[in-house]
């Protein structure tokens, strides 16, 4: 009962807040589910869920709930391809990289707002030299493996909270502003690294256990 009271109380402050950005994050989770159990009927549902959803929004467009901004908002996002001014910040934080590339220019535009995606956030406010720094930070997660949620299935919650974030950070608030998206990176680098260490640790690098010579 507590899930389900749980995802409505989400979905509404989802509604209310007319944002779009959690919207993305939740299919990109639904696609890591999908992938994971890989199996045709559950693809089938989503595109069903997908098409349902699609045709809702437009259907409610040309009804008098199109008042309602989350409405709009979807409506103006899938079938104009409107991004309330994303594109334009993000191009505008690129301009200002490509006069500053080494050490980056400003942190935020003159009227206050950010490019709405961390990458050009990054490059805007420190060049290259902060896309290194922040690569050096993260490249642990190369080292991801999926036996490390298969082998300790309560890996995984942490691990798609940090994916969760991500996603949000490639599409809106700043890189001071977002601390959930750095404290899961933190544990998710921190739960790799661990389950990294603990496979070098059972492998002889012959893919033995350690001892058995």
């Amino acid at each position: 009962m507590k899930p389900i009271l749980g995802i409505l109380i989400g979905i509404f402050t989802i509604f209310i807040s007319s944002a779009r950005s959690p919207m993305l994050a939740a299919f990109v989770l639904v696609l890591i589910f999908l992938a994971y159990l890989n199996k045709i009927r559950y693809w089938m549902a989503l595109v069903g869920f997908i098409l349902i959803f699609v045709a809702g929004i437009y259907f409610l467009k040309h009804t008098s709930l199109s008042d309602f901004a989350f409405i709009n908002r979807m409506y103006d996002a899938i079938f104009k391809g409107d991004g309330y001014g994303r594109s334009y910040n993000m191009l505008k934080g690129i301009d200002i990289f490509k006069n500053n590339i080494v050490l980056g220019g400003n942190i935020l535009f003159e009227d206050g707002m950010y490019p709405h995606n961390i990458f050009v956030e990054v490059l805007m406010s420190m060049g290259l030299v902060g896309l290194i720094l922040f690569g050096l930070y993260f490249k642990d997660l190369l080292k991801f493996k999926i036996s490390y949620i298969k082998e300790k299935t309560y890996n995984l919650p942490y691990l798609l909270f940090f994916v969760q974030y991500f996603v949000l950070v490639l599409t809106s608030y700043t890189i001071y502003e977002n601390m959930e998206f750095w404290s899961f990176s933190a544990v998710a680098v921190s739960i790799i690294l661990f389950c990294n260490d603990e496979k070098i640790k059972s492998d002889d690098g012959r893919r033995h256990a350690a001892g058995n010579y």
